[in-house]
This record gives C-alpha cells, structure tokens and sequence, in this order.
C-alpha cells in the first residue's frame, strides 16, 4: 500500500484545516527551514493512512481505543509513502526510512496532566458532513484538523512540530460536542517541548508538539584585529553561496574592505543590497559552472569560497537523488571549478565540518573526506593556494537542532579564533 501528498493536496488541505503554516505551503520558508523544503502536514498523511487502511472497520465493534501515532522525521511532498503492516501496527515509510508509526490498542491510554486551558475551537457543521461524506472519520478528521490548525497558527505556531499524538475514543466520554477545548504546557524552560489535550465529543487526544529551532541572526562585529587583516586584502573574492549560514557571515566580514570587488551568487534568496563594490549573481551551481569560470577569468586575481550545500543528513539511508546530489555538490562541481581554472590567479576555500571526525561513515561525511582528499591533490599538483576548515557547529540552517539552538555565528567563533581566522581567510599560509 502506497500514496504520495502533492503539493496542491498540500494548499487545498491548509484552506480546509485551517493551518495555514508557511512551513507547509511556502517554498522560500521550507527552504529555509532546517528541513531545507517545504513539508507536509502531519495530520494529512495520518487521515489519508487512515482510509487507506479502512481504520472505520478496524475500530467499528470497540466500545474504546488508542491510536497512537509517533513522527520520527518530516513527510515530504511528491514523494511516495510506503504503509506497512506489522502486526496491528503500521509504519509509514519514505524514501528508504521510516518516518512514522501507528500504534492500535483496544483500551484507553491516558496521562494525567496539569495543562492549561488555551484555545476553544467552535464545531463546523458544514465541515462535518464533510469529513463524514470524504471518508466516514467525521469528529475524528474534524478534531485532527483543530488540532494542526492550533499546533501550526496559534501555539507554538510558526516555529511549531507535531512529534506524537495519542487518539483516545471511550463511548462512555461525554465532553462538548459544539466545540474543542485544548490544553497546554511547556514542560521545562529549557527544553522546547510542549505537552497538549484536546478534548471532544467522545474524544482526549493527548499530543506533544515541538518548538522548531530556527536561526536567529546575530548582530555581532568583528574585532579590531580581524578588520584590519580584512582590510589588507588585495584580491578580489568570490563567494559561492552568499545568501545564508556560514557563507554569508563570510562576506559580511568581507564588506568590511571597501575596496576589493565582492563577488556574490545565491540560488534561491536573492540578496537585497546595492553597492558598487558588490556584484550579485543568481547561479545554480549544478548547471552554471560555465559562469563561474567567466566570473573567475574575468575577476581575478581571486580568492574563491565555495558554500553551495544542499541539506544536510548525517544519514546511511538517502535517496538515490540526495546521494547524487551529494556528490555533484560537494565533490564534482569544485573539483571541476579548480582544474577548469588551474591556470588562474586564484586560491580556493572548502568547508568541511568536525563531524566527520566522529561520524565518518555517514554518506554525506565519506564525500566531505573524498572532496577534502581530491581537493588537497589538484591543488598541490598545480599550485594554487587552499584551504579545508573543518568547522564546528555554528549558527546556520545546517546545524541548528532541537538540542543545539544558541549557536556562535561564524563571526563569534573567530573573534576567538584567531588561528581558524588567518586559514579560513588566507591571511597567512595555509599549505
């Protein structure tokens, strides 16, 4: 059994619901969210699953249940999903992980919990007989689509996830019928996890939502020292990937040499600033290397920064189209910019990442190596200046999580770095 979500499904399901959460409907926000692309609701997928696996004739002669449904990772649109049986239990498969499950047990399972009254939702007949005649769930569809319309708009709201909902129904509860009272309580002020009940009709649905990290930009300056190294810089520079993360604190340190040609490219954000020194580029690297070498030729002598990166897993299963990709970006598309203009005045940086001294047999960190070890060859073979940093987590889309939401921005890290400075921005000999 399989289905996939499309992205109208997606827009048409956000109207009915009511959660109306860029994070499901707005490309520019997916992409730059942690998940680096839209995602689907949550609730979607479930209601779909739900009459896929005909729960109505599951349920039919028990006087109560639990549906407990646990999200491991987001669902993505256009992609398909796998149920699989196991048991009285099912998983929900994508792209070779699983990224949900669905627990049925014949009896209730509650906790009790002191939670605040939040939000009361009035009952839409209109939509009731809708979900009634869509798929027979009724007050189950319609209390699933209070429940993320008040997750993804009112609390935690934009920055929100869905991590575990438990479907409670007892013949014998006997709550509002006209209306859905949710309740809700941060456990701790530490972590960004958010206890939640919603009660309706024959209904206590017991749910965890998340607080979803996002980067906060930081309004931090570079000290004196570092100013004064940028500002001895000759070079023209170019920085492949200027529009965010660890690729656009590079060129706010960069702008603070006036003098020197910033050459900048993004893909998908286009970057809002107009300068005579500052020339912007909308490039998609897997297929406009021809323009970056015109840019290099044209430019130089340059120093080059390359930040293409896609999102990043430090996981063994990808999709065949994210192992390529990881390849072409991180391994293919420099090298080729290097022996292309071999016989430029240039030098050229390449971030890698700490991880991949702990975590080397993720596939995204065996073409980090790769990349590290090839890059290291061409450059010595033909004698162009480079350099490989490994950095550590710092503030950007890439590396932000749950557990890791506070994180020094590039320019914090080398205001205390002063080694990690001169190597990242060859104010002194890298080879």
């Amino acid at each position: 059994m399989n289905f996939k979500i499309l992205e109208n499904e997606g827009l048409k399901y956000s109207k009915i619901s009511g959660d109306t959460n860029r994070i499901h409907i707005d490309r520019s926000e997916g992409y730059n969210s942690i998940f680096g692309e839209k995602i689907c609701h949550g609730c979607l997928v479930i209601l779909k699953t739900f009459k896929i696996i005909n729960i109505k004739k599951i349920i039919k002669n028990y006087n109560k249940f639990s549906l407990k449904i646990l999200f491991f990772k987001h669902f993505k649109y256009n992609s398909k999903i796998i149920i699989k049986k196991k048991n009285k239990n099912y998983e929900l498969h994508q792209e070779n992980q699983k990224i949900a499950e669905i627990n049925i047990k014949f009896f209730n399972i509650l906790k009790n919990k002191n939670l605040e009254k939040k939000c009361s939702i009035k009952t839409n007949k209109k939509f009731l007989n809708y979900y009634n005649k869509k798929n027979g769930l009724g007050n189950l569809s319609l209390i699933l689509n209070n429940l993320t319309k008040y997750v993804g708009t009112v609390y935690p709201g934009k920055n929100s996830l869905i991590s575990e909902i438990n479907i409670n129904y007892n013949k014998f509860f006997n709550f509002n019928k006209i209306r859905t009272d949710i309740f809700s309580k941060k456990i701790s002020k530490i972590f960004p996890i958010i206890n939640n009940k919603l009660i309706h009709s024959n209904y206590i649905i017991e749910f965890q939502t998340l607080i979803r990290p996002k980067v906060i930009e930081k309004k931090v300056k570079p000290s004196k020292t570092i100013i004064k190294k940028i500002k001895n810089i000759k070079e023209n520079v170019l920085i492949i990937g200027a529009s965010q993360g660890i690729g656009r604190d590079v060129f706010n340190i960069f702008k603070y040499n006036k003098k020197i040609l910033k050459i900048i490219t993004y893909y998908k954000n286009p970057i809002k600033i107009k300068n005579k020194k500052i020339i912007k580029y909308k490039i998609d690297v897997s297929k406009d290397v021809k323009k970056i070498n015109k840019i290099i030729s044209d430019f130089s002598p340059i120093k080059i920064f390359y930040f293409a990166t896609p999102k990043i897993f430090f996981d063994n299963k990808l999709s065949k189209k994210v192992k390529h990709q990881y390849k072409k970006i991180f391994i293919d598309i420099p090298l080729k910019i290097i022996k292309d203009n071999k016989n430029e005045n240039m030098s050229f940086f390449y971030p890698s990442t700490t991880n991949i001294e702990y975590n080397n047999k993720s596939i995204y960190s065996k073409n980090k190596l790769h990349a590290e070890n090839e890059i290291k060859n061409i450059c010595l073979k033909n004698k162009i200046p480079f350099s490989i940093f490994r950095f550590p987590a710092i503030n950007s889309r890439q590396s932000v999580s749950l557990l890791k939401s506070n994180l020094p921005s590039l320019i914090e890290f080398v205001n205390l770095n002063k080694s990690a400075f001169n190597k990242i921005f060859f104010t002194k000999s890298t080879k």
